[in-house]
């Protein structure tokens, strides 16, 4: 009997894992430098889908101070924790030690705490995962996108971007929504994508819809186009209407 990937990665979800990166990776604290390594590895902690960055303790040039033990980081992977000291700027447990004899000679670095860059290019949200991937096909099906019956969008020119674990989205053009979108104050950020903007739609809940005006160059296609959450919305796609996926979006 054949095994869904889904699955099997599923079944790994509670350990920890790792993978070698060849590319370079620097990371700053307060435009200090913290580290700069070309021999990182890519850390999946227990529980988590996106990775983090670990990086040899010979490659750390920041202070590492024993964290306070109520600071100390309560990772189940955790071995010893520190504060990380660059110039004037310090970090409250924003590194440890594993818990993993494979990476004795590693401190994993909170991503969030640092600037990072892969090579010489800024990463945003979290690492970029060899595993994950985004695919933007262009398609002539036609999709309708209604609210309670009344027709948000309608187009037959859509971007279809297929990612890896997450429903696929169908970005349209902005001349082919039928409403006005109001722009909201809500941010988010896609290691992949990029940037992204939200709008809520005249008498709907907010932040219905996305947009990303300045992606990373792999969304580039779908710059200034429009997606619905079809978590929430009625999507209908050659006539068919679409299930409402069920993910940490559903409301």
């Amino acid at each position: 009997m054949g095994t869904r990937m889904r699955d099997l990665l599923g079944d790994v979800l509670g350990s920890l894992r790792y993978e070698r990166t060849d590319k370079r990776l620097r990371a700053y604290l307060a435009g200090e430098p913290v580290a700069d390594t070309t021999d990182g590895r890519l850390v999946w902690e227990p529980g988590r889908v996106v990775p983090g960055y670990a990086v040899p303790v010979a490659d750390v040039a920041a202070r590492l101070e024993p964290a306070a033990g109520d600071a100390a980081p309560s990772h189940s992977c955790a071995g010893s924790g520190f504060d990380v000291i660059a110039g004037e700027a310090r970090r409250v447990a924003a590194a440890f030690r594993p818990n993993d004899p494979d990476l004795a000679d590693h401190v994993i670095l909170e991503f969030g705490a640092f600037e990072w860059r892969e090579e010489d290019e800024p990463v945003v949200a979290h690492p970029h995962d060899p595993y994950h991937r985004i695919d933007i096909l262009a398609s002539s099906r036609r999709v309708r996108v209604e609210l309670d019956g009344r027709v948000l969008a309608e187009s037959s020119r859509p971007l279809l971007l297929f990612e890896t674990g997450l429903p696929v989205r169908f970005y349209l053009p902005r001349a082919d929504i039928a409403v006005d979108l109001q722009p909201s104050d809500t941010v988010t950020y896609c290691a992949y994508k990029g940037r992204a903007a939200y709008f809520a739609v005249p008498g709907g809940p907010p932040d219905l819809a996305w947009s990303y005006p300045h992606p990373l160059r792999e969304a580039e296609p779908v710059r200034d186009r429009v997606a619905f959450f079809d978590e929430r919305v009625d999507t209908i796609v050659d006539g068919e209407h679409r299930p409402r996926p069920v993910t940490p979006w559903s409301r």
